[in-house]
């Protein structure tokens, strides 16, 4: 377990068992793991850590409970929807073709958090006629979030991606909430599983012989003895030819199993590979070492899924034509620092704006630059993209977050923009995720302070205005904070201040008689 700067030693022990039970990776922040931890105890009832460590080793639905704690489990309809275009125009004529049509397909998800990434997959094979011939099999490690998914009641933000509309066929509305069809449901069997622990493949299960497995964002919480073992079980669950997804920010998984990487022109996935075909694949992974990648091996003749599309990614449209040869060549702008992060030009604003009055916010995000791979290239085009469409930035921050999981300004920046729609529970979760990945983030606080009191939550917003107002203090007075926009430390802290004065002297008057 790594060393941190943990309150008491309690804490990494914890850690320890979960890494051992679960394959979690340890904590890039202690003081968020540490509050994690400490809100199970108190759900638990537990306030000694030995106590407690037995309680969790022992009761499955504690150590659930703390998982929960311990992951971000973010999901939506059709989340990173060229994975279902993908599976939709090239994998399923694919395997029609070569099985038949009364062929049964076979598809998991997994780590499939409140179900929102299984009933899409079912939703999609059947609108492409599978409706007799398919099963979804869904699975987590976390009771809690499968008793939310075989429930299917779900709200606004699970529709917040570009492909909602695909979805609300199926969904009825119920109050504030909607409530998923049972034609839907019948299609998706829900199970608990825990992928560090080597109890799979298995035929009574359903996981093996697959034909398309969604595993993505999961791998990224795993240390790299888990990675390994996890990437191998998935190439044994995928029948030949069968495809896998891999979230964009998970490792790199071509050496590790025998999976055939392949480029498409979102990104890669990979392929188990015909019978006999072998990928030369490392005998041991050192623990510690990086997952780096390795170069895209050759194509496998007749795999049995359809050839990946040659097309170049896409590109804006393309500047005015060159100036005649009698005028003066214009002038260039100075060329950006190299590693400096790249600001959309006016083609590109052109090009998304055009793509956001067809109402295409992911045509958008891509223009500007938001689903770059560069973290602070995705942030400058969420700013710009807050500049021309609120909604649109709020998709293009969640898939920039999603992109880049541990980059705290992109949760910060989501937090902001939903806070503006006075989406407020929705912003206190982007916010509190900002600080589980940087707890020193004093806008961060000072913006959560300002949430949990619009949400009528006195005690946590004085506690968050507070912190703020400590961290400001901590630094030089005409110091820039991170992501402060240019407001001196001196500043920003007396903003916290007057703040939590104000909500103290409410809190006063409130209780006098």
């Amino acid at each position: 377990m790594r060393v941190g700067p943990w309150s008491h030693e309690g804490f990494p022990s914890i850690l320890a068992l979960v890494e051992e039970r679960a394959g979690l990776a340890p904590p890039s922040c202690p003081a968020s793991a540490e509050e994690g931890i400490s809100r199970a105890m108190a759900r638990a009832g537990v306030t000694d850590f030995d106590v407690y460590r037995m309680h969790i080793d022992s009761d499955p639905a504690a150590m659930d409970d703390l998982l929960t704690e311990l992951t971000i489990g973010e999901t939506y309809f059709f989340r990173t929807p060229e994975h279902f275009e993908y599976l939709r125009r090239d994998i399923l004529p694919a395997l029609r073709e070569q099985q038949g049509a009364g062929y049964n397909a076979r598809l998991w998800s997994a780590g499939c958090s409140s179900g929102e990434e299984a009933y899409s997959m079912a939703a999609l094979l059947m609108n492409e006629g599978w409706g007799n011939n398919m099963a979804v099999f869904a699975t987590d490690v976390s009771r809690t979030a499968l008793a939310r998914a075989r429930r299917a009641h779900y709200g606004e933000w699970s529709l917040r991606g570009p492909w909602a509309e695909r979805m609300r066929a199926y969904l009825r509305p119920e109050g504030r909430q909607y409530v998923l069809s049972p034609e839907v449901k019948q299609h998706v069997r829900f199970s608990y599983l825990n992928l560090a622990l080597d109890t799979w493949p298995s035929p009574d299960s359903g996981i093996w012989r697959l034909d398309v497995v969604f595993c993505r964002n999961v791998l990224i919480y795993f240390n790299n003895f888990t990675i390994e073992g996890v990437a191998r079980r998935l190439h044994a669950s995928l029948r030949e030819g069968g495809v896998l997804f891999t979230g964009p920010s998970d490792p790199p998984l071509g050496g590790l199993a025998p999976l055939e990487p392949v480029l498409t022109e979102w990104g890669v996935l990979y392929r188990r590979l015909p019978h006999g075909t072998t990928v030369a694949v490392p005998d041991v992974l050192s623990l510690g070492e990086p997952v780096s990648p390795r170069p895209l091996v050759a194509p496998v003749p007749a795999p049995p899924v359809s050839p990946v599309s040659t097309r170049p990614p896409v590109a804006a449209p393309p500047g005015p034509p060159p100036r005649a040869p009698s005028r003066a060549p214009e002038k260039k702008p100075p060329e950006a620092p190299e590693g400096a992060p790249r600001r959309p030009s006016s083609v590109e604003i052109g090009a998304a704006r055009a793509a956001l009055e067809r109402g295409d916010w992911h045509e958008a995000a891509t223009r500007l630059g938001a689903l770059d791979m560069n973290p602070e290239t995705a942030a400058v085009a969420v700013r710009a993209i807050a500049n021309l469409d609120t909604q649109a930035a709020i998709y293009a921050s969640g898939e920039a977050a999603s992109r880049h999981p541990l980059v705290p300004d992109l949760r910060y920046l989501e937090a902001l923009l939903l806070l503006g729609q006075g989406r407020l529970p929705d912003a206190e979760r982007a916010v509190r995720q900002a600080l589980y990945l940087e707890p020193t983030l004093a806008v961060a606080w000072l913006v959560l302070g300002r949430v949990l009191n619009q949400l009528g939550d006195t005690s946590g917003a004085l506690k968050a205005l507070r912190e703020a107002e400590v961290l400001c203090d901590a630094l030089p007075a005409d110091s820039l904070p991170p992501l402060a926009e240019g407001e001196r430390a001196s500043d920003l802290g007396r903003a916290a201040r007057d703040e939590r004065i104000r909500l103290e002297l409410t809190m006063i008057e409130g209780k006098a008689p």
